[in-house]
C-alpha cells in the first residue's frame, strides 16, 4: 500500500509565513508611528510654538 504524497503544504506554509510577516510588520510600523513618532513630533512642535510665542511677545514689548 503506497502512501499518498503530501501536496499543498508548501503553498499553505508560504501563505502563513507571508501573512504573519506582513501582519507583524504592519503592527510594528503602527506602534512606531503612533506610539513613538507622533508623540515626539507633537512635543517638538509644541516646544517650537511656545518658543515662537515667547519671541513674538518679547518683540512686541520692545
Amino acid at each position: 500500500m503506497a502512501i499518498k504524497p503530501i501536496t499543498g503544504i508548501l503553498r499553505r506554509r508560504l501563505i502563513l509565513d507571508l501573512t504573519i510577516g506582513l501582519g507583524a510588520g504592519v503592527a510594528m510600523a503602527n506602534w512606531f508611528w503612533y506610539g513613538f513618532h507622533m508623540p515626539r513630533t507633537n512635543l517638538r512642535d509644541a516646544y517650537y510654538n511656545k518658543l515662537e510665542e515667547k519671541r513674538a511677545t518679547e518683540k512686541t514689548a520692545e
